[in-house]
């Protein structure tokens, strides 16, 4: 006889583990060698249940509402006898017709569809086995084993190891049973599986045999590879229309720990065989190339050893995060915070849903809080060496590192996962803070204040507030033109002192009083852990001068004004305004500075700096990143210092000249023009219609 495949289509597919009279499951170490107990509980069989090295087999004999009804070989109605005589046999075997194997004179085949151990012996041998397939054998019970017996499929192997070593012992003719059912069970399944394998193949139905529970499973997704454990597998869906579920378990940073976390990975239905190494995911064993995976993945799993407080980071690639119509993915280029700790404190669709989910299993226990509030607190400089140590124990493990970890972007604002490799250290804008257009004395004291205030934190006790907690924020207010260099002053002095900046429009905060508090909390509290500067751009909305019948915005000026009565960071705000500023939000500020229009000089300075960064560029460098060295950029660039001279007089302001040399930078590439004076004056032209040169008549450039 041969196990066949289950006569219901519609019945799903899974390991099923029953123990007959069993106490509840109760969550328990995987790694520990302790036997799952009953505290309590006595065995109330009848002496002699199971002991006798037997097989009983019980057919199927009719339905009764979707229940099976079995009767012996026999075919009549069980006596007693031969219900003593069940009791004591060590094996019940129960099977049922298989409506897809009919024989030549029309009787069916009668397949194995249970197995229920009842010699305690062979139970309680079995256990440490079936351990490793997570599933906990109790030996006071009947241990039930249901098609298709995945379990066993992969541990026949040991058992029957354990078998050879039983010679001469109590326990071997009731292995030899338990190993003869084995074999019926898995002989047209071992035939077929060993012959697919040869060619590599596999067909759809006999894939889960490639998966044992904590083999290694190899998958690539969005430009990374991504090795697993595997836990457990399940077919879903009728056929034709089905799939593989393998749940599987990868190593997470929580920002408190290291846990394993489960995902799942699939393999859709498909017709015939197909190559293992064609599957969405497939045995790591058959890679081509283990080595340089394993050493790749190795590298990321350090990586993400140094990433487990607030890190400030470069990030080129696909960011994934929560929006309420699902997990999206987006491209993100630019500056981001890595920030595990923060994504479940001030993410709003996580939090402590996650850190209690029953699918995470805590690789270490994690110390009780001790605080009243039931707040975890970031991990300190220690910790982090804690969970480091213990990590690298265990190397063989950091394979299995996530390919994800959990940040914040600057540029879109959001909570992400970002990809490990994806992720680049630091480059810093050196530059910048020396090419701001603006008086050296007002630029090297701000610079100065904005460092002070973060050696002392802003308590420094000589300027202390009246009231504990107030006055203690660094408040700076840059009032202007447009395109003076406001916001390139506040990101000049972030890229000099290395410090994140979280850049804040008037919409992150929104129009609503209500809310506009709690708003700017959470955004202060984020750069306080971020160590970062805060920039309010284009505030005119919550500091111009309050009016009497403008009683919503003089709500929303009056919320934020409350807040920064107690804000003890650093804020920058940027406005277009000079004049109508709110007389209590200038009595709260520490430093005003007013940018003037850009005088002709300035100009001049900026068309240099400009001109020679562009100058410095090698090769042309297309929208796609394409270079071109055939370009020779020393014969592109025909102006002299007189033509810079004359391209100064043009009344623009710093943002202005940059557009105009972009846009005429991009027509000279593409049509292989000198960029000369004309050209430039043309391009002014084309993006700023009525810009006048200095000395011309018409209407200022700004006006009040």
């Amino acid at each position: 006889m041969s196990h066949g495949n289950s006569h219901d289509t519609r019945q799903r597919l899974h390991d099923e583990v029953y123990q007959e009279d069993s106490p509840s499951r109760q969550p328990v170490d995987l790694d520990s060698d302790e036997e799952m107990q009953a505290p309590g509980r006595k065995d109330t069989r009848v002496p002699g249940f199971g002991a006798n090295p037997i097989i009983k087999t019980m057919y199927e004999d009719k339905t009764s509402g979707g229940v099976n009804q079995w009767t012996d070989e026999s075919r009549g109605q069980i006596s007693k006898e031969a219900a003593d005589d069940q009791d004591s046999a060590a094996i019940k075997l129960f099977r049922i017709k298989d409506h897809g194997k009919v024989g030549f004179n029309g009787d069916y085949h009668w397949r194995i569809c249970r197995v229920d151990v009842q010699n305690p012996l062979l139970v309680s041998a079995l256990a440490p086995i079936l351990k490793e397939e997570n599933v906990h054998l109790d030996p006071r019970s009947v241990a039930t084993f249901r098609e298709p017996f995945r379990p066993l499929w992969f541990q026949q192997s040991k058992i029957v190891d354990l078998f050879c070593e039983k010679h001469d012992d109590p326990l071997e003719p009731f292995l030899k049973l338990f190993v003869d059912i084995l074999n019926e069970l898995f002989r047209a399944l071992s035939a077929k599986t060993a012959k697919l394998r040869q060619s590599e193949l596999t067909d759809f139905r006999t894939a889960w045999t490639l998966f044992p529970r904590d083999s290694s499973v190899y998958s690539y997704c969005v430009g990374s590879h991504i090795l697993r454990k595997v836990d457990s597998i399940e077919y879903e869906g009728s056929r034709g229309n089905g799939r593989l579920v393998i749940t599987c378990k990868a190593i997470s940073f929580s920002g408190e720990g290291f846990y394993w976390s489960k995902g799942n990975l699939i393999i859709p239905e498909f017709a015939g065989n197909k190559p293992i190494r064609e599957l969405g995911c497939y045995p790591f064993k058959f890679h081509n190339d283990k080595d340089s995976i394993t050493e790749r993945l190795t590298a990321r799993g350090r990586k993400v050893l140094d990433l487990q407080g607030v890190a400030y980071r470069t990030y080129n690639g696909i960011a994934i995060y929560e929006a309420d119509r699902g997990t999206l993915r987006q491209n993100v280029n630019g500056r981001i915070l890595i920030d595990a700790w923060g994504y479940h404190k001030y993410h709003l669709n996580m939090g402590q849903r996650e850190k209690n989910h029953p699918a995470t299993e805590w690789m270490r226990d994690r110390p009780e809080d001790n605080n009243s509030n039931g707040q975890q607190q970031r991990l300190s400089a220690e910790d982090q060496v804690i969970n480091e140590s213990e990590m690298l124990q265990k190397p063989d493990e950091l394979v299995f590192m996530n390919e994800i970890i959990s940040g914040f972007s600057l540029k879109i604002k959001l909570w992400c996962q970002f990809f490990v490799e994806d992720i680049q250290p630091m480059t810093w804008n050196c530059e910048a803070y020396s090419q701001l257009v603006l008086d050296e004395e007002k630029k090297d004291m701000v610079l100065s204040v904005v460092r002070s205030h973060n050696m002392t934190n802003g308590t420094s006790t000589a300027m202390q507030d009246v009231i504990a907690d107030k006055g203690q924020g660094l408040l700076v207010l840059l009032s202007g033109p447009p395109g003076t260099g406001k916001t390139l002053m506040v990101e000049a002095i972030a890229d000099r002192l290395r410090r994140p900046l979280y850049h804040l429009q008037a919409d992150d905060l929104g129009t609503e009083v209500a809310s506009l508090g709690a708003k700017f909390q959470r955004a202060s509290k984020m750069a306080s852990a971020w160590n970062a500067i805060i920039l309010l751009d284009e505030a005119d909305i919550f500091i111009a001068r309050r009016e009497p019948r403008d009683v919503e915005r003089n709500g929303l000026v009056c919320a934020l004004l409350r807040e920064l009565e107690y804000f003890s960071g650093i804020i920058f705000f940027t406005s277009n305004l000079i004049l109508r500023i709110d007389s209590a939000f200038n009595s709260r500020v520490s430093m005003h500075l007013v940018f003037s229009p850009l005088a002709r000089e300035a100009r001049k300075k900026i068309w240099h700096m400009f001109l020679d960064r562009l100058s410095q560029q090698r090769g042309r460098i297309s929208e796609g990143g394409v270079s071109d060295e055939s370009y020779d950029e020393s014969y592109a660039m025909s102006l002299d210092d007189k033509d810079i001279a004359q391209l100064a007089l043009w009344e623009l302001d710093g943002r202005e000249i940059k557009t105009a040399i972009q846009i005429v930078h991009t027509w000279c590439w593409n049509n292989n023009y000198a960029m000369t004076l004309a050209r430039f004056e043309h391009g002014i032209r084309m993006v700023k219609p009525g810009a006048r040169r200095s000395g011309e008549g018409g209407p200022a450039l700004y006006s009040d």
